[in-house]
């Protein structure tokens, strides 16, 4: 610790003296108080205000990891650190930590200024149960190996996993006449529960659609017709004492109307869902800041890594295009085994695909943003999940930071 104090004091004082921290703490107070927003029910002028401050973090991050070596090895400024007693690890992770340090205090200033706001609880979301995948799986592989559809030399493990994969997102639709039954486990306490249908379930005319929802729990039934779908869903608040705990729930849904012209298709792994009491607003909020930071370290850390090796400029402009290539490979849709089986070419940008958008998806796949405007809880084991795979990025860029010529600037 010794060794890293005096590099973190370092990168503290010059963000602090300064015109940084000012800067995105007005930016971060502009979006979230002066911008206008959607009108929530929870989070009101801040739907869109927290996603610009969550973008001017990694921006102002990546640009501030770069600045942490690019710009002293322009000044000539790392001759004198390396003539004292100092490793380059220490280096590093001290420069890291400094660069770190005001955003650190940013989020806390972006958890007060949330915390003031009407924040919705974050509540537990309940699948229902249905089939396992691994068993409907191996009858589709069967069925596609029937009829002459699987690709000749993929192992049977890969195979399993991309019917499994397609399995899981397939759509679900919903004919007249024909109703769909979810059951789901027995909850554990007591309270309000919602029953909601997300995603883009409704194609066609939505008010020519005639939908039922029926739910059934310890004897109790309740029946009521949303009146507003919306492309989004809509989600239908339950009785305080309707949901007994021990007591599983059934939730019946069926279209009364017989008109051709209308769908309602949806996922039922990933759209059907019932909502129940869970933690607390301000640990919510908590957890959103935690992967926000998490977020911001990650672009810290390629930043200081970019800065070892190029000057300014180019550490600036490559660490954006890094940034944005990372983004897309995140959110870009997997491949199938078909299409990575066509070439060579295609399999190594898969490979290359996935090892970079690795640590990213696993915060996509977290998706706190969307969590804390939609009211959803975010899970420990998930946010766990995030950080575990942020672990080999930095790892990765300090090896970078560690190998690179960042002592010799006089060249």
């Amino acid at each position: 610790m010794s060794l890293l104090w005096p590099e973190l004091t370092l990168g503290w004082r010059r963000a602090a003296r300064g015109p940084l921290l000012v800067a995105l703490a007005a930016v971060l107070a502009f979006c979230l108080l002066a911008l206008p927003g959607r009108a929530d029910a929870g989070l009101v002028r801040t739907g869109y205000g927290v996603v610009l401050a969550w973008m001017v973090l990694i921006v102002s991050a990546l640009w501030c990891g770069g600045t942490a070596y690019a710009l002293d090895r322009e000044r000539h400024r790392l001759t004198l650190t390396f003539t004292k007693p100092v490793r380059r690890w220490a280096l590093w992770w001290g420069r890291l930590a400094g660069v770190l340090a005001p955003f650190a205090a940013l989020t806390v200033i972006l958890w007060v200024a949330l915390a003031f706001r009407a924040i919705p609880e974050g509540r537990t979301v309940m699948r229902p149960a249905l089939p396992d995948l691994d068993a409907a799986a191996r009858a589709e592989l069967a069925r596609l190996r029937a009829v002459g559809r699987v690709p000749v030399g993929v192992p049977e493990a890969r195979l399993l996993r991309a019917v499994r994969d397609h399995l899981e997102v397939a759509y679900t639709e919903l004919r007249p006449g024909e109703p769909r039954i979810y059951h789901f486990l027995p909850v554990a306490k007591a309270g309000a529960a919602t029953f909601r249908l997300s995603g883009a379930p409704f194609l066609g005319a939505r008010d020519a659609l005639a939908l039922w929802v029926t739910a059934a729990c310890a004897g109790k039934t309740l029946t009521f017709r949303p009146t507003e779908l919306r492309d989004t869903g809509f989600a239908q608040p339950l009785p305080a004492d309707f949901v007994v705990p021990g007591q599983a729930v059934t939730v019946t849904l069926d279209r009364l109307d017989t008109r051709e012209a209308c769908s309602v298709i949806y996922r039922e792994r990933a759209d059907v869902a019932l909502l129940l009491p869970g933690q607390a607003p301000l640990l919510n909020l908590a957890y959103f800041c935690l992967a926000l930071f998490l977020t911001v370290a990650m672009a810290a850390a390629l930043g200081c890594a970019l800065g070892c090796a190029f000057s300014l400029p180019v550490t600036l402009f490559t660490g954006t295009v890094a940034l944005l290539a990372a983004t897309a490979a995140a959110l870009s849709p997997p491949t199938s085994v078909s299409e990575e089986m066509v070439n060579w070419w295609t399999r190594l940008s898969a490979v290359v695909s996935w090892a970079v958008a690795r640590p990213f998806q696993a915060l996509v796949a977290l998706n706190p943003l969307a969590r804390l405007l939609g009211g959803e809880a975010i899970e420990p084991v998930a946010f766990l999940r995030a950080a575990v795979a942020a672990i080999p990025w930095c790892l990765l860029c300090s090896a970078v930071a560690v190998i690179s010529p960042v002592a010799d600037e006089d060249k």
